[in-house]
């Protein structure tokens, strides 16, 4: 196993790597089809001055944008995302090329380089990608749980098959769990098992190596980066209080009022754009508001682009929008699937009801009924709503209440301005992508789910 993991970053390390070779390589060969020779020093020098700042600024980039895993991104992910850090890259280029005074750079080779860069990168990333799963294989695997079990089954036989196969699936008391775990090499474990057999399953599964994962509950994130601590000589860890410091809400207030002042005058064309088209096609309204919870559980109005016929919920009250849910508007869905109906919210975000990254404001009614019904949505107010967040970006329209206040509490718990960074350059990446913008939809029964794939898979009954 430690000679696994070895190898493992050890092939990570040569990846990225060679990813900084052949983004260098990229831009010299973009020089050598400008000039059909070598290039002039003039030119060439502004490029190897910068060599550095490219190189960082590539693996910067493709840490944002999921180039890391190496592993569970599709292969269309995967080329989709080298794609937005090529052109990242080209912007950024530009930039240290302009402050660096590097102005006989030829601006023809940094449109080059970026086309070159996207083929030899994702036929390089292509590559890397069917070795590494070729090493990986197909696990073998067990789901334990309760409730939430056959959810989490459906997720990985619709989404994971090619990683793992699920072998056996049964509850939380089964008197076969020992027998189950020594026959497969990866253990899924549920959120509503019990905290002592939980224990159990973690303790067999580290004394045979075998690999866990975990949805987690409150008390596992609570431990979350824990502190290492001690009473005389006793290892304790201190559990960190949920919830932002004075200096990290001021820090976090400072990127708002920037974010928001860029974000209005950079997009203030395309929300022009966005008023006339809206107000052509039916002559209604342009912006919709409606009343949403942020910190403390305090109401506010956020202001959105009407992407629903007028008065939708006159006769249906309030309900979550579906994927074909015929309210919606032809320039709606438009607006919804690249999510140009949230821009107006940089006003709210100006205004100090919002933030840029958070748990996504909800509507009263909502938070009243999911508070009854999801004991740890109370933490998702601590912090102030957001435009996009942890639960955007890892997540889908039809990601469930519960694994979205999972998110939210992970992100109020691991919060810094970097992760805000990164989450909104990762907000770019989602914007264009169908899968995250699905809306709720009812999913096949797992025993019809599993006729379907021709899985082979033990169910143990759930025992009382």
């Amino acid at each position: 196993m430690k000679r696994n993991n070895i190898v493992t970053e050890f092939f990570k390390f040569g990846t990225y790597f060679i990813d900084a070779v052949l983004v260098v390589f990229s831009v010299y060969l973009s020089f050598l089809i400008q000039f059909k020779s070598t290039p002039p020093d003039y030119n060439f020098n502004p490029f190897i001055n910068i060599i550095p700042f490219i190189v960082i600024a590539y693996l910067i980039y493709m840490y944002v944008f999921g180039l890391g895993d190496l592993l569970k991104k599709s292969i269309t992910e995967t080329i989709y995302s080298i794609g937005l850090t090529v052109v990242a890259l080209f912007i950024t280029t530009a930039g240290i090329t302009f402050f660096a005074r590097g102005f006989a750079y030829p601006r023809m080779v940094l449109v080059i380089s970026t086309i070159v860069q996207f083929v030899i990168l994702s036929i390089w990333r292509t590559v890397v990608w069917k070795i590494n799963r070729s090493f990986h294989g197909v696990k073998e695997c067990l789901v334990i749980g309760e409730s939430s079990l056959e959810y989490l089954t459906k997720k990985i036989l619709l989404k994971q098959r090619d990683l793992y196969k699920i072998k056996y699936i049964c509850g939380s008391k089964s008197k076969n769990i020992d027998h189950y775990l020594d026959n497969v090499d990866v253990v899924f474990i549920c959120n509503d098992v019990e905290l002592n057999i939980k224990k159990k399953i973690v303790d067999s599964c580290l004394a045979s190596r075998k690999s866990i994962y975990i949805i987690p509950d409150i008390y596992e994130i609570a431990i979350l980066n824990s502190k290492l601590n001690r009473a005389d000589d006793i290892p304790m860890f201190k559990v960190q209080k949920l919830g932002l410091t004075l200096e990290a809400r001021f820090f976090k207030r400072l990127l708002d009022i920037l974010v928001s002042l860029v974000g209005i005058i950079l997009s203030s064309p395309i929300m022009l754009i966005v008023i006339a088209a809206i107000k052509l096609s039916d002559g209604g309204t342009i912006f919709y508001k409606q009343e949403r919870v942020t910190i403390d559980e305090k109401s506010f109005f956020v202001l959105k682009f009407r992407t629903m016929v007028m008065n939708a919920e006159k006769l249906t009250g309030p309900v979550l929008a579906g994927e074909a849910d015929p309210r919606i508007t032809k320039i709606g869905r438009i607006l919804r699937a690249t999510r140009l109906d949230e821009l107006p919210q940089f006003f709210n975000i100006l205004l100090g009801d919002m933030s840029v990254v958070g748990p996504r404001p909800e509507r009263p009614f909502f938070v009243e009924q999911f508070k009854d019904e999801i004991p740890d949505y109370k933490y998702r107010t601590i912090v102030k709503a957001g435009l996009t967040g942890l639960a955007q970006v890892l997540g889908k329209y039809s990601t469930t209440p519960e694994d979205k206040v999972r998110y939210d509490i992970l992100y109020i718990k691991n919060y810094s301005i970097l992760l805000d960074l990164k989450l909104i350059l990762q907000t770019i990446k989602i914007m264009f992508m169908k899968e995250s913008s699905e809306g709720l939809k009812d999913d096949l029964p797992l025993t019809k789910l599993i006729k379907t794939t021709n899985a082979e898979i033990t169910i143990d009954k759930i025992e009382d």
